[in-house]
């Protein structure tokens, strides 16, 4: 800032004011508004050059390939609360925030708290309505463009990170850590100082309770709300919106859960099993529940294999397995690939496109898991179905489609596929895109 002496007064220039044309933010120096126009313009000007990835600032750049490409990272920092491991100290002294309750990031219009300041820009733009970008599926108005990329995969059903231990996939790389420290490791890293009960995340959520806050209000009802994925799927009673079309029959639904129990009418899928009955299991927890009742005289749907005890809920289980016996077995290793239930779903799609609804009505299809289906389709044709040598589900299922692949695909395609060395499950979500 400079100084002019007039009358031997010291005099201070105000420094120049830089406001952006968008949202009218103010600027000390254009330097800071060039990078602030990217957030609108969607710039990412700086490209990793090990991955193709695209970032608007030089220090995300610079964060992305120490976290992910391992360059220039020479230790990992751990928290002292949950031995979490960050290879950036700013991350670790944002996520140690979460234990200690410290939220500096404060909301001058509505006192609500964050971590990060980038989680407080996010949330004041909700205050100035700066909702800019539009989903094309479902014209929903979002913020940030990070939040629209995600929304989208939800749409798409595209869950990139799969749990090498369960399978199970998840839409975010912090999502599949959380489960990966939770369900696995049973680790519950946060403890709520009001009722001392621990947890294993959703810790805001939680406090909420303690408070009796729902800051989430429906402009309709008035409804109120603790979690704003809540107000959303509310406010579709109202609007009746479906954004969640079933990927088999376009069969649209106002959730996703609801899409994805649907899903499994077509693909056979009955996750939930019984462990005192042979061979039977369900597509709803509920009906498990209620089979567990009616059947059994037990409200505890949840069986102990080896000591034949009974539980209520997942938690108590996974935490009594961990001292039932001395020798654990260990789980059923699935290599990284596609989600079983999702390969089921495309192989559902796919099924439906290349053959009659005769057809797949004499191979029972949407009556039977389509594991089986798939397997008489193939015997049908004078092929070799594999039927399980102590094999996975997730391994047998993709033999088999390699084989339907191999038999209904012109060769010049997979010909080209091959040399591609596409993966099979890459095959099939081009097949059903």
């Amino acid at each position: 800032m400079g100084v002019v002496k007039k009358n031997k007064t010291v005099v201070r220039k105000s420094p120049r004011q830089h406001q952006c044309k968008y949202c009218y933010k103010i600027f000390p120096f254009p330097n800071v508004l060039k990078k602030h126009y990217r957030v609108h313009t969607g710039e990412r000007p700086y490209e990793c050059d090990l991955c193709g990835n695209r970032f608007t600032h030089q220090n995300t750049l610079k964060n992305h390939k120490m976290c992910i490409h391992n360059c220039g990272r020479e230790e990992d920092f751990t928290c002292g609360h949950c031995d979490k491991k960050f290879p950036i100290k700013e991350r670790l002294i944002e996520h140690v925030r979460i234990h200690t309750g410290y939220y500096p990031h404060r909301c001058d219009k509505c006192l609500k708290s964050f971590t990060r300041a980038s989680q407080l820009w996010q949330h004041a733009r909700s205050h100035n309505k700066q909702y800019t970008l539009e989903c094309a599926i479902c014209h929903q108005l979002f913020a940030c463009r990070s939040v629209l990329r995600g929304h989208m995969k939800r749409h798409m059903g595209q869950n990139d990170y799969v749990c090498e231990v369960c399978g199970k996939a998840f839409l975010r790389r912090d999502g599949l850590t959380k489960h990966l420290s939770s369900y696995h490791n049973n680790i519950r890293a946060f403890t709520c100082k009001i009722c001392n009960k621990q947890f294993k995340g959703h810790m805001i959520q939680h406090l909420r309770t303690h408070r009796h806050e729902k800051p989430y209000e429906c402009k309709s009802c008035d409804a109120r709300f603790v979690q704003r994925s809540q107000l959303t799927v509310h406010e579709r009673r109202h609007s009746g919106e479906k954004p969640y079309p079933c990927p088999v029959c376009k069969v649209s639904f106002a959730h996703s859960t609801a899409m994805k129990m649907h899903v499994r009418r077509h693909t056979g899928e009955k996750p939930f099993k019984c462990l005192v009955c042979t061979n039977t299991a369900f597509t709803q927890l509920p009906h498990l529940k209620k089979h567990m009742l009616t059947i059994h005289k037990t409200d505890k749907p949840y069986l102990c294999v080896k000591c034949n005890s009974y539980f209520k809920t997942k938690t108590q289980i996974i935490t009594h397995e961990e001292t039932c016996s001395p020798k654990q077995e260990t789980k059923e290793f699935i290599p990284p690939g596609m989600a079983l239930d999702r390969m089921r779903m495309l192989l559902a799609v796919l099924l439906i496109r290349i053959s009659t609804t005769e057809r797949l009505n004499a191979l029972g299809f949407g009556k039977r898991l389509i594991d089986l289906v798939l397997c008489d389709s193939i015997e049908n044709s004078g092929r070799n179905p594999y039927r399980g040598n102590g094999q996975s589900e997730n391994d047998l299922l993709k033999k088999n489609i390699e084989i339907l692949l191999d038999w209904t695909v012109p060769k010049m395609y997979m010909d080209r596929f091959k040399s591609e060395r596409r993966t099979t499950e890459e095959i099939l979500e081009e097949l059903t895109s």
